[in-house]
Order: C-alpha cells, then structure tokens, then sequence
C-alpha cells in the first residue's frame, strides 16, 4: 500500500512537470502567434495557433490525470 501511495506520488509529480513544460511550450507558440514578423504568412499563423492550442489542451489533459491520481491517492490514505 506504501508502496503504490509513492508510485502515485511520482506520477503526479510527473505529469505536473510535463503540464507546465507544456504550458511554457504553448506560451512560446502564442508569442510568435501575436509578434508581428515581416515574414510570417497566414500558413505559418495557423500552424501556430494550433500548435499553441494543442499544447493547451494536453496540458489540461496532464492535469486532469494529476486530479485523478490525487483522488485514488485520498482514496488510500482513507
């Protein structure tokens, strides 16, 4: 039981880690989204405004799954 409450514990740290690298991902993909660049066509704007979307969405995904493993985690401590 300590040992699976630890394996949680890891896990959760993890995903936090990989959410906010994402996070930090996504807000680089927005800055070359919003700064103005001379060279920059509306392809290349896209790519980025979905890029940035897509890192967002798998950083929701990252801590949806530190929520969950947050609740089995009370769940054993219970």
């Amino acid at each position: 039981m300590k040992n699976k409450a630890e394996q949680l514990q890891k896990k959760m740290a993890d995903y936090q880690r990989f959410g906010f690298i994402l996070l930090a991902v996504s807000t680089f993909f927005y800055l070359g989204l919003v700064l103005p660049v001379e060279d920059k066509n509306f392809i290349q704007s896209i790519t980025l405004g979905i890029a940035s979307t897509m890192c967002l969405g798998f950083t929701a995904l990252m801590y949806n799954v530190v929520r969950k493993c947050k609740t089995q985690l009370q769940e054993l401590s219970e």
